[in-house]
């Protein structure tokens, strides 16, 4: 009797958040893309949906490819809003007009931007590099 009280009274895990929609992906890596330079409206260029091989890591990510390689992975997280590419340098976008769709995500899923430290622990990586400006030469 007192284990199931316990149970009713225990405090809920928080629903996880959806994924992220396909036209929010596409939306976002295209416009990354441009941001970063990526001549993305020349031909050879494309972008695919990404899905993690096993478990779920909370993050919704779009490959942009080039000639069908894999040239840059945009990785969105589903609570923070937090964009990585942690398959090609391991870097974290910081771009200004990508701001409010950060904002929405974080608004919608109640979490906040990670700290460096736990981005790193969420991606796996040792660094992370920023890139928040445009680098790519046409």
């Amino acid at each position: 009797m007192i284990l199931a009280a316990f149970l009713l009274l225990a405090p809920k895990p928080a629903p996880k958040p959806a994924p992220l929609s396909l036209k929010t992906l596409l939306v976002a890596a295209h416009t990354l893309a441009l941001d970063e330079g990526y001549p993305i409206e020349k031909p050879g260029y494309s972008f695919d949906t990404m899905r993690p091989l096993s478990a779920d890591d909370g993050f919704d990510s779009i490959g942009l490819y080039l000639n069908r390689h894999l040239v840059r992975m945009y990785s969105i997280h589903r609570v923070s809003g937090d964009i990585v590419d942690f398959m090609h340098g391991c870097v974290v976008f910081q771009f200004a007009n990508m701001q409010p769709l950060q904002r929405q995500i974080r608004r919608s899923s109640g979490g906040h931007a990670f700290t460096q430290a736990e981005l790193m622990k969420q991606t796996g990586c040792p660094v992370l590099g920023v890139v928040n400006m445009r680098h790519i030469d046409q």
